[in-house]
């Protein structure tokens, strides 16, 4: 599932966009969860209320708006900062195009768009997210897929007790994922910012906030096991990471 905000202040436009997202669906094997926005303000107030979080994989923008425009909007949420989020702006004055270069914009969609133009745009825009596999990462659930960044992955953990062999549990600060497959396939996909610190659990490094002498304690406040056997070389690990990130910004 791939997350939208559409921001315009044109309820047709809004209606539209609605419609061709819908189709698009039935159309393809995607799913979109699209929330819908009638001014910049709005939609950076939902921003800031997310508190830091990951909101959409795609922004579609008006950039001729009542209050702030599309592009300083764009430009607030590239500031929070929100480099992932990738962004299409609508727009009936082409000489705008340029302007949209400082906010890394993916694609650009003049009015009236038409659903083909659309569905081009958009199916581009799905199909460079999965494979963008440095920073986002594809998991198959019951009724679909779901595209999340890797920063948002907190933990993998296998679910011990389960009817059905190799079911994990995927979690995320926002929600929590059933998906099959074993700790090993996933750890070889997610990459170096990912360590198994037991064997029932992969921790985000960039979620880890502490640790105690038996266990490591997450961002959720979600507080995991260490294996005893790896406990010292988890702990040099982090270390390591932490050194990397001050050196990194400094």
């Amino acid at each position: 599932m791939f997350h939208v905000g559409v921001c315009d202040d044109e309820a047709g436009v809004r209606n539209e966009l609605q419609r061709y997202f819908s189709q698009l669906s039935v159309a393809t094997n995607y799913s979109f969860d699209v929330h819908y926005f009638p001014s910049g303000e709005k939609l950076l107030q939902h921003y800031k209320a997310m508190q830091g979080e990951y909101a959409y994989h795609l922004l579609i923008l008006d950039v001729e708006m009542t209050g702030i425009s599309g592009l300083e909007t764009a430009r607030q949420i590239r500031s929070l900062p929100d480099r992932d989020v990738q962004i299409m702006f609508l727009t009936s004055y082409p000489e705008y195009m340029m302007e949209s270069f400082d906010v890394q914009t993916f694609q650009y969609l003049l009015k009236p768009v038409t659903y083909e133009l659309f569905k081009k745009k958009t199916l581009k825009l799905c199909s460079y997210l999965i494979s963008s596999s440095n920073r986002f990462f594809t998991i198959k659930v019951e009724d679909g897929q779901i595209v999340l960044r890797k920063p948002e992955i907190i933990a993998m953990v296998k679910i011990k007790h389960s009817l059905a062999q190799n079911k994990l549990k995927v979690i995320t600060a926002a929600q929590e994922y059933i998906i099959n497959g074993t700790l090993q396939e996933y750890l070889d996909k997610l990459g170096s910012l990912f360590l198994m610190i037991h064997r029932s659990i992969i921790v985000n490094l960039e979620h880890v906030r502490r640790f105690t002498a038996t266990s490591v304690v997450m961002s959720n406040d979600e507080e995991y096991p260490i294996g005893r056997s790896q406990s010292k070389t988890i702990k040099d690990v982090y270390a390591q990471y932490v050194l990397e990130e001050l050196q990194g910004r400094g």
